[in-house]
């Protein structure tokens, strides 16, 4: 059965329809989504969804956009939960609050990647993709000066750990992750496997050591 959300009358109209999208990713996926119908799940003229955004790569690419924005504020909301007193630890947090939002937000989450389907080089789609990876990087450049990188460049330890939680929410959210596992808690999950990162790859500094010169 359709999730249809509440018709539109007054307001942000381009957020209505953004809301639209992610009912309609959620019933028939990416390749589902149509003007016509995220217009009539949002209760306004079919030539709304054009006019705001002018076609379905418009329309996609601001709800990615928007999900990036999403992202961000979940990863600040758990480095700021956590009170963490390093680089490591906030980038823990980071990896916590990465998958907090793609179990929450699969629809943004599926496509904010599919760039097949945006326009990528949108400008605001830029912007809010370019903000996010600024928070793991600035975090992983935290590490580097505390001598936490032990000599490896800077760019694969991010990428490296931008793979390993990007990983884990795809895999969570496919379904079949928690068939094959005993823990069936997201964020428990996200914790432990981020916490193993930190711990075998970001170890303390040496002592007199750095990773400032590199």
């Amino acid at each position: 059965m359709s999730r249809w959300i509440v018709a539109y009358h007054h307001g942000d109209l381009p957020a209505a329809l953004l809301a639209a999208v992610e009912s309609a990713i959620a019933d028939s996926g990416v390749s589902g989504v149509s003007l016509r119908d995220v217009a009539r799940r949002a209760g306004v003229s079919h030539a709304a969804p054009a006019h705001h955004f002018g076609s379905k790569a418009g329309l996609l690419t601001a709800f990615a956009a928007a999900g990036y924005q999403l992202l961000a504020e979940s990863v600040i909301k758990e480095v700021a939960a956590s009170d963490a007193a390093d680089g490591a630890a906030e980038l823990a947090a980071i990896g916590r609050g990465y998958v907090r939002f793609a179990v929450s937000h699969p629809a943004h989450f599926e496509v904010m990647f599919r760039l097949d389907a945006l326009d990528p080089g949108n400008a605001e789609f830029v912007a809010a993709s370019e903000a996010a990876y600024g928070l793991l990087t600035a975090t992983v450049e935290r590490c580097r000066a505390a001598g936490r990188l032990h000599g490896r460049p800077p760019e694969v330890v991010a990428v490296s750990a931008w793979s390993l939680v990007h990983g884990l929410s795809a895999l969570w959210i496919s379904g079949r992750l928690p068939e094959r596992i005993a823990e069936q808690d997201p964020q428990r999950l996200a914790a432990a496997v981020s916490d193993l990162f930190v711990e075998a790859v970001l170890p303390p500094a040496r002592a007199g050591g750095s990773d400032a010169g590199l």
